[in-house]
């Protein structure tokens, strides 16, 4: 017995498989993501997000240089029912470009982070990892590039209303 098609009760495929029957619609089945890591944060996201900020702004202060706020969005994992804020940030240094990433690198180091270049980028870059957090610093022309990912939060951890 064949199985009825399913692109004939969804409107938009029913119209495109009317109007271009030459093409074949395929569509997958939902995907379910597998479960949160063990050790993703299932506590009040914004317990997160207020230690992301802080880590940045500590390592400013130990730049001795305001950080600018930066981008900063949740973004959902891929595989897993997680997510984590990410926050992107630069400061300028132009002319000082890699010494100003050495530096980062030992305030990092100095702060608690496990800090070591990457090899293989195609421009200078480090990765810190501290308490589930990881930052990655690169050189940009006229700056220094960061962006830090924090520790997974559990989809769990969200309320219905304060989804993002």
């Amino acid at each position: 017995m064949a199985r009825p098609d399913p692109t004939a009760t969804d409107p938009f495929f029913r119209v495109l498989r009317e109007r271009h029957p030459d093409v074949d619609v395929v569509l997958l089945p939902p995907t379910q993501p597998r479960p949160a890591d063990p050790d993703a944060w299932s506590g009040d996201p914004e317990a997160v997000a207020d230690d992301a900020r802080e880590a940045l702004r500590v390592l400013g202060v130990s730049l001795g240089t305001d950080l600018p706020a930066g981008v900063r969005f949740w973004k959902h994992h891929e595989e897993a029912a997680q997510q984590h804020l990410v926050v992107a940030t630069s400061f300028a240094a132009p002319g000082r470009e890699v010494p100003e990433l050495r530096r980062v690198g030992q305030a990092l180091l100095d702060l608690g982070w496990r800090a070591a270049p990457l090899e293989r980028e195609d421009r200078p870059t480090l990765e810190a990892h501290r308490d589930g957090h990881r930052l990655t610093a690169h050189v940009v022309e006229g700056g220094v590039d960061l962006v830090l990912t924090s520790r997974p939060v559990a989809d769990s951890a969200w309320s219905e209303d304060a989804r993002p």
